[in-house]
């Protein structure tokens, strides 16, 4: 089986190709925690030319799909096989994942999802995720290897970001992570704004400050180099939504 995948701003669609058994589980999985360890919850499973699954990997869908699940996400799939099809509604699993017969039907599913979360509240700015990562090798080594690590953004303006990280899943205390956070290193930041700008910010900060809170650790970082154009953005953001919270009830 091959799996190719095409990213979106905020879902991602995975199309399999060819017979899905035993041997191509981890595949998948593989596949769907990386997205996921990314930041991307929501995926499209397209299945329109898996012309045979078995049992295993039918399980191995339905814990991709509780994956997206747990981190508030969603999984759905998009144009299934007569043989797809056919095995997913005699086990019963199209009561618990969504088939779509088409592309299109799949991603209006999936975008409605997406603006429920906003909505709701759930993806409010404040709790934007930012992508982080180290350029040395001592740091990689505590978090198990060179890893993207996934925190919550609190803050950011022109000049600097903070952001949440909770190290439980690698294994690191809050104590420690001051450690991985020490103050003047260096980390790299993916993030995005998307009340002004699509794509994202990818910017180099020195580490000011990393202070426990809770179970997380909340880092504050200075932008080491950053372009006018991007500085402009992010110093209007902060400004816009420093007058909204003063203006919006309940802010």
């Amino acid at each position: 089986m091959k799996i190719d995948k095409s990213l979106h701003d905020d879902y991602a669609t995975l199309t399999l190709k060819g017979e899905f058994d035993t041997f191509y589980c981890p595949a998948l999985m593989q596949e769907v925690e990386s997205l996921v360890e990314h930041g991307i919850n929501h995926l499209i499973l397209d299945m329109r030319l898996v012309k045979f699954i078995n049992s295993t990997a039918l399980g191995a869908v339905i814990k991709a799909h509780k994956r997206c699940k747990a981190e508030a996400g969603e999984l759905v799939v998009a144009q299934p096989s007569p043989f797809v099809r056919d095995v997913m509604s005699k086990v019963g699993i199209d009561k618990l994942i969504t088939l779509h017969e088409t592309e299109s039907d799949a991603t209006k599913a999936i975008i409605k999802h997406l603006n429920q979360k906003e909505l709701a509240g759930d993806a409010r700015v404040d709790h934007e995720k930012v992508l982080v990562s180290f350029a040395d090798e001592i740091r990689n080594k505590m978090i198990g290897g060179k890893k993207t690590l996934v925190g919550s953004m609190a803050n950011v303006d022109g000049h600097k970001l903070q952001f949440l990280w909770n190290g439980t899943k690698v294994g690191i205390t809050p104590d420690q992570g001051k450690q991985l956070f020490f103050q003047g290193s260096e980390v790299h930041l993916k993030f995005q704004v998307k009340m002004m700008k699509k794509s994202f910010f990818e910017l180099v900060a020195v580490v000011e400050t990393a202070e426990p809170a809770g179970d997380s650790i909340r880092v504050t970082g200075k932008f080491k180099k950053i372009s006018e154009a991007d500085r402009e953005a992010l110093s209007q953001f902060a400004a816009d939504m420093a007058f909204l919270k003063q203006q919006l009830p309940g802010k």
